[in-house]
């Protein structure tokens, strides 16, 4: 058996009850724990960098901790604006990136110590006597002068019990601490023995970082549910057309030449041309950063120079340009060299915004139309997903940032909403509710004057482990990232077409937040629903992920209709919750109730 949270979270939150559930070095619980159960692996790691400094900074800091001239490719490392991912072992994080931290260099050691090897050989009895019962924990001020502090024990404590699960990684764990064999003396000595001569300061002598996280995988999370809505009453009585409104679909890809996308000419019959109007894979980002990328010794002429230049700014720590990685991102749509992708969620969450495939056409959808919400919105394509649908925190952190610098660097809003039908699960033990990377990120682009809506997530009914063993339930404060973030428009599911009969669809994450906040703010259509995928077919799909562009399609509506809330997403999301359909049911399942496009455009 492995190295458990029961026998490695007492070394992290110590074992009293009612005990905080965080602690307070840079690196977050559960990075530690991920090395205690990995010791000898690498981890894909998000790093923040100080207040006082860059990403690029910070990124160069890591390289320069070894020379080797592959060093970006070995580590996987890339950045955007806000974090560096990198992969590394136990063993590089501490030595490469923690004594960047101001923790190490200002709160971990005595002020007057210049090696880190000699403080825990000189103070080795001290240590050793910290780590007994009571261990002396982190966050124990020195009470006496000279005192070591308890944080420098119990890291000492906690990197030797790591760095002996990486020697002893098939003995079986006893539920007792420590395993046999194990001393407290041992203890120190691997400490020493894997900090070695570190010094507590390392050039440049700044902090260059401020927290180690985890890059978390994110994973994926209809013509009668466009009447539940009322979208095809508010399009009839209003006239609408959103044309001149444009969405990102930050997904797994959507298909630019399914028929549902195509543009329709001044007679309405369909063109050549796709609403999609342009595709950004994220999911080679990193790759394209570290040199990695498959298509790098391919390219030629100004590809290949801007590769270059992509690559000499990383190793130079100089910030991101998206102005060059937005040619390396793009993904043409010439129909001689475009690849529709093969993951379906996008395609069909965007078919549920934006579809516009009539029975008349002489490409047909069965006997019925297929219209999304908005049938002749823009949309853009930003792939953070691959084909499998795996995808991971640093790619929507990307995508979130490069729709905000599209937006400033354009006269006008490029794009005035973003659809996130996706889901990570929110460690409890790193983060404050709402204040993981994500939201922090989708707060900052909220900020920027963009409506962005997130799918509350499919946690509702889970597994639990009971001790007459496994049973079915209804979870509460399930809510996943981003739907987390405060001004995030969170969306859960009913039924397609009687939400009043059926209520809050039982899949769907239930509120409140882990932080006593009212979410999800409101419930649509997302059971059996009928979209676009890959290929030209449809597929009925059920989940938040459907739910979330019907709330997109009626926050674009509103726009339309009232063009100067643009760059208002409050005033967006205050409309749409206001005018929700009440279904009588608990506040923390449904939100405001289910979306009432037409209600919400009345009002204002």
């Amino acid at each position: 058996m492995k190295l458990e949270f029961k026998n490695l979270g007492p070394w992290i939150f110590g074992d009293e009850q009612l005990k905080r559930f965080t602690q307070d070095s840079p690196v977050m619980p559960d990075v530690w724990l991920e090395y205690g159960a990995r010791p000898t692996g690498t981890i894909d790691l998000l790093l923040e960098p100080h207040e006082e400094t860059t990403t690029g900074a910070l990124a160069r800091a890591v390289l320069e901790a070894d020379h080797s001239p592959d060093r970006p490719a070995a580590l996987e490392l890339a950045y955007n604006g806000s974090h560096v991912a990198v992969r590394l072992s136990f063993t590089q994080m501490l030595r490469s990136v923690l004594p960047l931290s101001e923790w190490w260099q200002e709160h971990l050691w005595p002020g007057d110590t210049e090696s880190v090897a000699a403080i825990l050989d000189a103070r080795r009895a001290e240590i050793i006597a910290g780590l007994q019962e009571p261990m002396r924990e982190q966050g124990r001020r020195p009470t006496d002068v000279g005192e070591l502090s308890g944080t420098l024990i119990w890291f000492a404590g906690l990197i030797g019990r790591i760095t002996w699960e990486a020697a002893h990684p098939d003995d079986d764990q006893p539920d007792d601490e420590p395993p046999e064999g194990l001393t407290y003396d041992l203890l120190v000595d691997l400490a020493a023995e894997t900090l070695g001569d570190l010094p507590r300061v390392p050039p440049p002598g700044r902090p260059l970082l401020w927290s180690v996280n985890r890059n978390r995988p994110a994973r994926p999370a209809l013509w009668r549910s466009r009447n539940t809505i009322k979208a095809d009453a508010a399009t009839l009585l209003f006239s609408l057309r959103c044309n001149d409104i444009c969405w990102a679909v930050i997904d797994s890809g959507v298909d630019a030449t399914h028929p549902a996308f195509t543009l329709r000419g001044p007679d309405g019959k369909p063109t050549e041309k796709s609403r999609v109007r342009a595709t950004y894979d994220f999911t080679r980002l990193r790759r394209i950063l570290a040199g990695t990328d498959a298509e790098r010794d391919t390219l030629g002429g100004e590809a290949a120079r801007q590769r270059k230049e992509i690559e000499a700014r990383l190793r130079s720590g100089q910030a991101v340009d998206w102005g060059l990685l937005k040619d390396q991102l793009a993904i043409d749509h010439d129909p001689a060299t475009y690849a529709p992708p093969k993951h379906e969620h996008g395609t069909h969450v965007a078919g549920i915004l934006a579809a516009d495939w009539l029975a008349t056409d002489s490409e047909p959808a069965r006997k019925n139309d297929v219209r999304g919400i908005c049938p002749d919105i823009g949309i853009y394509d930003l792939r953070v997903f691959d084909d499998s649908g795996a995808g991971d925190e640093f790619a929507i952190l990307a995508a979130l940032q490069f729709v905000r610098w599209l937006n400033v660097n354009s006269p006008t809003p490029v794009l005035h909403g973003v659809n996130l039908s996706l889901s990570l699960d929110h460690e409890v033990g790193s983060f404050a509710c709402g204040r993981t990377p994500i939201c922090e990120e989708c707060e900052r682009l909220i900020g920027s004057g963009t409506v962005v809506v997130a799918a509350a997530g499919n946690e509702g009914r889970a597994f639990i482990s009971m001790a007459s063993g496994m049973t079915e339930g209804y979870r509460q404060m399930s809510i996943t990232d981003p739907g987390n973030a405060s001004g995030v428009i969170t969306v859960g599911a009913t039924h397609r077409h009687q939400p009043h009969t059926y209520g809050v669809s039982y899949f769907s994450s239930r509120g409140p937040t882990g932080d006593g906040r009212c979410k999800p703010d409101l419930v649509a259509p997302g059971e059996k629903i009928t979209g676009p995928v890959p290929g030209g077919g449809l597929k009925s799909l059920d989940g938040t992920s459907m739910a979330a562009p019907h709330v997109s399609g009626a926050a674009a509506l509103i726009l339309a209709r009232h063009p100067e809330l643009i760059g208002q997403p409050a005033e967006i999301k205050r409309v749409l919750t206001a005018t929700a359909t009440d279904l009588g049911r608990e506040r923390y399942f449904q939100g405001s109730g289910v979306v009432d496009a037409l209600r919400a455009i009345q009002s204002v």
